[in-house]
């Protein structure tokens, strides 16, 4: 179905022969070794094949010039699995950019909310070590995430966040926030954080944004470098769920309709493409494992709900890749 769904995107008369787009966020760890929850799942172990990293980069389509590999958990993802640091370190011969496949790879180090207990002096000087890499080009993810977490470990989160932040601005790299915020007053503290620490032209990227339409205005007003960034979940049909609760018992803000004014309501040269795989694999494909491959999908529900041709959305938000990244 994945070589057929390539075969259908280039037969779209509003996609020029000479289309480049990205995947601005993806964890190759996990939709390598499957460690994520879904990796066991039926529909992924008996149904895609274990492929090596240069062969996952070689199933891509022409027209994507590669992806940034999020390696964020010290920890592991999985019981008997290296974490990403240290998947990370074991690979770093792939990102080599004078290879066919390593000319397609960058990465990020950071450490993500939900490892923010790890963040200590050697977990900086680690981050310090890895981020002097020539294809590293982002630190984090880091940031809060008050759903998955209940508010009494905020104080963990930002102490991370901050750490991370200031790190970003001192090595100039582009700073990659995590933010499940759930409440304007959560939106609010992670709003005065950035203002605190990140100079207002500074490259920022709000990863996989499912928060309030005015925060997200808000922060492109604040910091023009920065960049929102939306997954293979703005392709999901509801399902007649309402939002889920968090720890903290608030109900979360999400489904079809919260995604479309997202993106409706936002500029088309504000956004990125993203597929944050192996997670929310984008419609058809949901529940198998997401990879850099699947991010066009992306870029077609904003060129629908935009009302703009799929060329303009790939286009604007190469760009954007540019503008964050440097790549």
């Amino acid at each position: 179905r994945y070589e057929a769904d390539l075969e259908r995107l280039q037969q779209r008369p509003d996609l020029p022969a000479d289309a480049r787009w990205f995947d601005s966020h993806c964890h190759l760890e996990s939709i390598l070794a499957r460690t994520w929850r879904g990796g066991g799942k039926p529909q992924v172990a008996e149904h895609e094949p274990d492929l090596a990293l240069p062969e996952l980069v070689a199933s891509w389509p022409a027209g994507l010039d590669g992806c940034i590999c999020n390696c964020v958990f010290r920890r592991p993802s999985k019981p008997g699995f290296p974490p990403e640091w240290k998947w990370l370190e074991a690979n770093l011969h792939f990102f080599d950019a004078s290879t066919e496949a390593g000319g397609k790879l960058w990465f990020s180090i950071g450490i993500h909310p939900h490892d923010a207990e790890h963040w200590d002096a050697e977990a900086e000087a680690t981050v310090r070590r890895l981020a002097a890499h020539p294809r590293c080009v982002g630190i984090g993810e880091c940031g809060m995430d008050l759903f998955k977490h209940s508010g009494g470990e905020l104080e963990k989160q930002l102490r991370a966040f901050r750490a991370q932040a200031k790190l970003a601005v001192e090595l100039g790299k582009a700073l990659v926030v995590h933010g499940r915020l759930v409440t304007s007053q959560n939106e609010q503290i992670c709003f005065e954080t950035l203002q605190d620490l990140v100079p207002t032209d500074h490259p920022v990227h709000i990863h996989c944004y499912s928060d309030s339409l005015q925060h997200a205005l808000d922060l492109c007003e604040r910091w023009p470098n920065l960049r929102i960034g939306f997954t293979g979940a703005i392709t999901f049909r509801d399902r007649g769920k309402a939002g889920s609760k968090g720890k903290g018992g608030t109900q979360e803000k999400k489904g079809e309709a919260h995604c479309q004014e997202l993106v409706s309501g936002l500029p088309l040269e504000r956004l990125l493409l993203e597929t944050d795989g192996p997670y929310m694999c984008p419609e058809p494909f949901r529940g198998q494992t997401a990879h850099p491959g699947h991010v066009h999908r992306v870029a077609e529900r904003i060129a629908e709900w935009q009302g703009m041709p799929l060329g303009e959305v790939l286009a604007a938000t190469r760009r954007s890749t540019r503008v964050v990244y440097g790549v």
